[in-house]
Parts: C-alpha cells; structure tokens; sequence
C-alpha cells in the first residue's frame, strides 16, 4: 500500500504560519497553568512545590490538568485547519497512515535512541526533581487512578505534542523559513517547554535535542506523525517505569 504524499490543492482558509503555530502551543501550556490554577483555588492542588503532589487528590488534578489541556486543542486544530491533518507533507500536519513499515521503524528508532536519551539523562541529570514528584503521586494514588495517569502520560500526552511540534509547528514555520531553519526551531522549542517538567535543569537538553530530532527525522520520512508518536509513547513509557521502580521495588518488599 503506498501512501498519496501529494500536498492538497486546496489548503484551509485559515492561514497558519509561524505566529498562528505558536499560538497554538503557547495556548496548549497556558491551559495547563489556568487549570492547575482553577484546582489549586478549589484546593484539589494546593502548592506547586514539590511537596503538594504527595496530597492525596493531586493524582486526579494531573489528571484534569492533561485532559483540560489536550483536548481543547485538540479540537481547535482540528476545526481551524482540517484540510491539513491528513496531508502527508508539509505544510501538512501529517495525521495519516504510514504503513507498518514506518510504525515498526519508530519502534526501530525507539529501541536504538532511547539508550542514548536515557542514558544522557542518568549521566547529566540529578535523580530528584520530577522523579520524586512522579513517585509520590503515584504513591497516593488508587490503583485505577495510576492507570488512569499511565494511559494519560503515555498515549495522550505524546499525541498532542507529535501534533503541536511535528505538526503545527514544523507546518507553521515551513511556511516561512527554509527547511533546515523549521526543524532547527521545532526542536530547540520542544527541549525547552520540557524543560519545566525536570525543574529547569539544563542538563537534560542534550537528550531532548537527540529525541526531538529522532522524531523530526520519522516525520519528514515517513510523511506521517504515528511514526514517531510510536517513538514518543515508549520514550513516556520508559521514562515512567524507571521513575517508578523504586515504587514497585518498595511494594514488591512489602
């Protein structure tokens, strides 16, 4: 099965570009403050320090936080450019099938980068932070609330950002600027808005950057964002089964 990679003569009427593209991500996170702001006011998440995630419902905060968060945006693509997600190139948004081929090549390029980003990771990276932060939310929370979460983290949460970065933004900024100077931008953006989740330290960008341009390189190959979603879910996947290890090592001892 060989898949039409021929761009749409007819593009929505609604213009993207860079701007709009942006918008659209700094939308995403600014959903993610208003609702943690609106639960904190109802005492649901009290703190933003670390020590608020040990409160007993912060597990269903995070929870809301991400689908208040995702969804909307998810909708709002969805509407203003519909002609752009099934298109295969750019400035197409890449929502389509690949073929199992380019699905196990993400599989492939999980399998050979994620010891490399991980490994990066444990060599740069101090082991506090949002380890512990995702330890003692998952420690509070009741079994079908950590499944729950674990559905969240790893197939919603990289959906949307395949969507956002591989997506809107690589479109977006096609539109305007060369190639090279697109996928430049994508990536040192996606290693910054990550940055929050490690408490700022600067010591993970190297692995980001290596991720991020794992997951360019699947998109503009493959013409499809499944590809590398496959790629980014089991980076989510690997990412939380060793921030919950110890976790498990405690309870199996128990």
């Amino acid at each position: 099965m060989t898949m039409d990679v021929r761009p749409s003569p007819n593009l929505d009427r609604i213009a993207l570009g860079p701007w709009r593209a942006l918008g659209l991500l700094v939308l995403y996170f600014a959903l993610q403050i208003a609702a943690a702001l609106a639960l904190r006011s109802l005492g649901m998440l009290p703190s933003f320090r670390q020590a608020a995630f040990a409160h007993p419902s912060a597990s269903a905060a995070l929870a809301e936080v991400l689908v208040l968060a995702a969804l909307p945006i998810l909708l709002l693509a969805r509407y203003r450019w519909p002609a752009r997600w099934p298109m295969a190139v750019l400035p197409g948004f890449g929502v389509c099938w690949p073929g199992w081929r380019w699905l196990g090549a993400g599989v492939l390029l999980a399998l050979l980068i994620l010891p490399i980003v991980l490994g990066l990771n444990a060599a740069l990276f101090p082991k506090q932070g949002v380890t512990q932060s995702v330890l003692a939310i998952f420690d509070q929370a009741h079994w079908w609330m950590r499944v729950l979460l674990t559905l969240l983290i790893v197939f919603l949460a990289p959906f949307v950002e395949e969507l956002l970065f591989r997506g809107v933004l690589l479109a977006g900024f096609s539109e305007r600027l060369p190639l090279l100077w697109a996928v430049a931008l994508s990536v040192f953006l996606f290693a910054i808005a990550h940055l929050p989740d490690t408490g700022g330290h600067w010591q993970v960008l190297p692995g980001l950057v290596a991720l991020a341009f794992g997951l360019v390189w699947l998109r503009l190959r493959s013409g499809s964002l499944l590809p590398g979603y496959v790629t980014h879910a089991l980076y989510n996947a690997a990412v939380l089964t060793l921030a919950l290890a110890p976790l498990l090592q405690g309870h199996a001892k128990a």
